[in-house]
């Protein structure tokens, strides 16, 4: 008996420790798992831009993609359209969002607003550009449905609205898709920091249900999302469909560039395509570091309204 015990014991403290092993490990073959395919098109993707693509015959490291890209027309204008783009439809995505809880955080509505999410969610960005197109162009929903009793239109406006130059439609877009993934994430966050209790202890003290919202409870949300945050931000600068159906067509923006750099048929200008999603890498990361900027700078502000004690008319 004692030799069984002794012998059940020992297994069961291998098996203990074959588990924690297991467990220790883990991580690392799950980071492996997504650090590794990333690094392989990572290489795939600098090699090219510098001018070693030896299917396309060139096999000596150059700035010549780099070169190339610097002359493409409109260069400068596509890779300003990718960075503010993206980081005003961001802006405008995190202040409707949490605008929108703030509001309706404890309103009934907000069942109905939870219960929408999900379906908004499920719909492909595509086909939200596609719906926003046929809504707001000079021919879509909207113009038919106001004309012509209201507008005295009986011909389509002559007006650029979809694939307007300032990207306008683009960032609607954006919003429209991106606003709902936050409201999402910000309502995932919410009970961990005891939102409802916090705004209610916030008004009793007299303020405003914004500013309340604002001093007592976006602080505390607001770090759980920013992953999400910064997610939307990214696709926002780099996103490719929307910005075809959607974006500026002369230039376009530095993906849709890209794009069309690695679909040309001569297999020279993949690193043209290669040395632009470079550079589209340098958009994201300068916008996220704008961004963060941003953050600091609106911390800062945020902490003075709430440490200075005024109390604005309640909203």
């Amino acid at each position: 008996m004692i030799g069984r015990a002794g012998s059940d014991a020992g297994v069961t403290s291998s098996g203990a420790r074959m588990f924690s092993l297991l467990t220790r490990a883990a991580p690392i073959f799950m980071i492996g798992l997504l650090v590794l395919p990333v690094l392989a098109g990572l290489i795939g993707t600098v090699l090219p831009a510098f001018g070693y693509l030896p299917a396309a015959g060139l096999d000596h490291a150059s700035l010549a993609p780099f070169i190339a890209l610097a002359a493409t027309p409109g260069i400068g204008c596509a890779t300003l359209l990718s960075l503010g783009t993206g980081l005003v439809a961001t802006a405008l995505s995190v202040m409707i969002a949490f605008a929108t809880v703030a509001l309706f955080i404890d309103h009934p509505v907000f069942g109905l607003i939870r219960r929408l999410l999900s379906p908004l969610l499920a719909v492909p960005h595509a086909a939200a550009a596609f719906g926003l197109a046929a809504l707001i162009a000079p021919s879509g929903l909207l113009v038919r449905a106001a004309s012509p009793w209201l507008t005295g239109w009986e011909r389509p406006p002559d007006l650029l609205i979809v694939n307007d130059t300032w990207g306008l439609t683009l960032i609607a877009g954006l919003v429209a898709k991106e606003t709902p993934f936050l409201l999402l994430m910000i309502l995932a966050a919410l009970p961990q920091t005891h939102g409802s209790h916090r705004l209610l202890a916030a008004q009793s003290l007299g303020y405003g249900r914004l500013k309340a919202f604002a001093v007592a409870v976006a602080p505390l949300v607001y770090p759980q999302v920013r992953l999400a945050v910064m997610a939307v931000l990214v696709y926002g600068a780099s996103n490719i469909e929307m910005a075809m159906l959607l974006g500026p067509t002369s230039p376009p923006t530095l993906s849709i560039l890209a794009l069309r750099a690695n679909a040309d048929p001569d297999l020279g200008h993949r690193t043209v395509a290669a040395a632009a999603a470079i550079l589209q890498l340098g958009v994201c990361i300068l916008a996220v570091a704008i961004w963060w900027l941003i953050e600091r700078l609106f911390a800062v502000a945020l902490a003075q309204v709430a440490t200075s004690g005024h109390r604005a008319k309640r909203d």
